[in-house]
């Protein structure tokens, strides 16, 4: 009955077509010749026709077959080509890309990673925009790509947070007061950045302080990092941020990494995040990469 055709054997009649004899095209299919001759059985037994009967020298067509095998290579070309591992070439990638990072992030290194990205995806548009509290639905929503943020042990089992680093905490202060003890700089007046990002609302920098009986002075919070950077200049203060190399590359920052016992016993885990479906996707990996790169 044709209802009860084995689309898997259909692949022998193209085979048979072309080679005409049942030894190429076990060869072909990695089979015996007794495999492919009882698949050319069953194949007749259910579409009820011959399909294919034997000349003098070969197989033969039937006219049935003949009319049958344009629409069967077809489809299985269709097939194959819907299974078929694609490489990715994202010089050749056009659809938009969106990036949700912390602002710190952005001040830090963003002109650096919207370079790269621009030139790797040539035919994507790029938006870079901030983590906040709706980025996680936007990420589900498919409106964000990837997002950077600190591993959340609460975070939805539909996104997937790739570890690519960890970072410890630092004080940071103008450098003209790099002279000053740890000690000294930790009884500075603090203004700290209230952002969703590398702080968060935790503060993970002041919450490691305060596990080990540290207590600081916080005079302020702004939510604006150029403002922050700005406080820190005119003002005789300090700020607590992740100890990134970006930091200390800026001379008129001192930056100066709190002592082991300061520092959480497990650092929060920086991670790119994106949604569970896209585990694997070649341009996912490839974010993850480029991010870890310029974050680390």
């Amino acid at each position: 009955m044709k209802s009860q055709l084995d689309l898997n054997l259909l692949k022998v009649l193209p085979l048979l077509n072309k080679h005409r004899q049942l030894k190429p095209v076990a060869k072909e299919l990695g089979k015996t010749e007794s495999a492919v001759s009882k698949h050319l059985a069953k194949l007749r037994e259910q579409l009820g026709d011959p399909l294919f009967v034997r000349g003098a020298h070969e197989f033969e067509p039937t006219e049935y077959t003949e009319k049958l095998l344009p629409k069967i290579t077809s489809g299985l070309n269709l097939i194959s080509e819907a299974v078929q591992h694609e490489d990715f070439d994202p010089t050749q990638y056009d659809k938009p890309i969106t990036l949700a990072l912390p602002s710190l992030a952005q001040y830090l290194m963003g002109k650096e990673l919207l370079l790269e990205l621009l030139e790797t995806f040539p035919k994507s548009q790029i938006h870079i925009t901030t983590w906040n509290d709706t980025s996680v639905s936007s990420l589900l929503d498919d409106h964000i790509d990837v997002g950077v943020q600190y591993f959340n042990d609460e975070q939805s089992k539909t996104i997937y947070q790739q570890h690519i680093g960890r970072y410890y905490s630092a004080i940071v202060c103008d450098q003209k007061y790099s002279n000053r003890s740890v000690e000294e700089k930790l009884n500075m007046p603090y203004v700290l950045l209230e952002m969703k990002g590398w702080q968060e609302q935790k503060a993970v920098a002041k919450k490691a302080l305060e596990s080990n009986g540290v207590h600081i002075n916080k005079i302020a919070t702004v939510d604006n990092i150029t403002c922050l950077f700005d406080v820190l200049k005119e003002l005789e203060c300090a700020t607590l941020f992740p100890h990134t190399r970006h930091l200390t590359a800026r001379t008129s920052l001192d930056v100066t990494l709190l002592p082991e016992h300061l520092q959480l016993d497990h650092p929060p885990a920086v991670v790119v995040n994106y949604k569970l479906v896209n585990h694997g996707n070649p341009l996912h990996t490839m974010l993850a990469e480029i991010l870890k790169r310029r974050l680390f």
